[in-house]
């Protein structure tokens, strides 16, 4: 079989299996909206019992590293990341796949931002007690928006940045800095109080189909952008 039809195939798999994992996501997502509106206006065990041994544990100290954490959620903090990651994304041989990564880079992060703000209108879940607060924040809970923005930028930078770096050591560190990234500006608005846990759950939920959906379609487009790298004659 010759390199570009082995290497389309490939592309093929890849994208099918994005599109599964983004599939199972979509469908977690979908659960955890179905339960959590069958309680309402009250809110799960499970939520409750979360949040109040959150409320029992932080202390001045975790609060002031929760809302540090929780400025890298904030979408005029994570867009212009993006931005950055897409300026980043230029750094390639074909000019062509330049102004494509570039703009689509900053087109997926807009769309699932603005995808995230509009379930959260959609679903109309009321925030924990205004009493429990220890930061700021706006709008209906579910999905958590800091947590929606900073995932997909996580997302959306770790990408573009592994793929140059030439070492999996190097790859490895990148995406743990984005997970931890994600993970650390979710655990922040549990911990100020401001969401329930299944809000952050819902916006990692969504987020992830949202970026997988993604990536399987560009995948599907554009299937030179699977690894390994196309062969030469392909490019």
């Amino acid at each position: 079989m010759p390199p570009s039809r082995r290497f389309r195939l490939s592309a093929g798999r890849a994208a099918a299996r994005s599109g599964v994992a983004a599939g199972c996501l979509a469908a977690g997502l979908a659960s955890l909206v179905v339960w959590t509106r069958s309680v309402a206006p009250g809110v799960p065990g499970f939520d409750r019992g979360v949040h109040d041994w959150v409320l029992s544990e932080r202390t001045s100290a975790t609060i002031g590293l929760a809302r540090g954490l929780s400025w890298f959620g904030q979408t005029d903090v994570a867009l212009p990341l993006v931005v950055l990651a897409a300026v980043i994304a230029t750094a390639e041989t074909r000019p062509f796949a330049r102004t494509r990564a570039g703009a689509l880079l900053v087109s997926v992060g807009g769309l699932g931002v603005a995808l995230g703000l509009a379930i959260n209108r959609a679903t109309g879940r009321v925030r924990p007690p205004l009493a429990d607060w220890a930061g700021a924040a706006g709008g209906f809970a579910f999905p958590s928006g800091h947590t929606t923005a900073a995932t997909v930028a996580a997302g959306l930078v770790g990408w573009t940045v592994s793929r140059h770096v030439t070492t999996a050591l190097g790859r490895a560190t990148v995406w743990a800095v984005a997970g931890t990234w994600a993970a650390g500006v979710g655990w922040s608005r549990v911990w100020l109080g401001v969401h329930w846990p299944t809000d952050v759950i819902g916006g990692w939920l969504f987020a992830g189909a949202f970026l997988l959906g993604a990536r399987a379609v560009q995948l599907t487009l554009w299937p030179a952008d699977a690894p390994p790298r196309p062969p030469a004659a392909t490019r």
